[in-house]
């Protein structure tokens, strides 16, 4: 059974979740430094994030979130919701649920590692999300 009730529902809270990161300055800023294009594939509900730290657009914040984007990206990750709620609340050992085949990445590991070590400080706003969203069922 999904964590969510549909693609729309995950959207917003994604959407909320990335607004509320787009604050965390600092932390941004260490990921636009990457300048790397990350693609989420997510299924039960299927829903494609992007997000683009290597073609910032003038006066834009680094990190752009698209649900719909034709840029390629250099990292794709593929996971269920159920797994990537795990994980944005740094609940996932990301090691071992790509041994047992719960999330499969294409792109370079070692790029996908560094920015792990980076994001790790917005893995507090997730779960603040989801209990705006009335979601505090789901915060593990």
């Amino acid at each position: 059974m999904p964590f969510y009730e549909n693609a729309e529902q995950l959207k917003d809270v994604f959407t909320r979740f990335w607004e509320r990161a787009q604050e965390q300055k600092d932390v941004m800023d260490k990921i636009a430094k990457s300048k790397v294009v990350v693609r989420f594939d997510i299924t039960q509900p299927d829903l494609q994030i992007t997000i683009d730290f290597k073609n910032p657009k003038p006066g834009e914040s680094p990190g752009r979130l698209s649900f719909e984007s034709d840029v390629e990206p250099e990292l794709v990750v593929w996971s269920t919701s159920e797994t990537t709620n795990k994980f944005w609340q740094g609940k996932l050992n990301v090691t071992l649920a790509m041994a047992k085949g719960q999330v499969k990445m294409q792109g370079s590991i070692a790029k996908a590692l560094g920015l792990l070590s980076k994001i790790k400080p917005l893995f507090k706003i997730y779960p603040e999300v989801l209990r705006e969203k009335g979601l505090g069922h789901m915060v593990l």
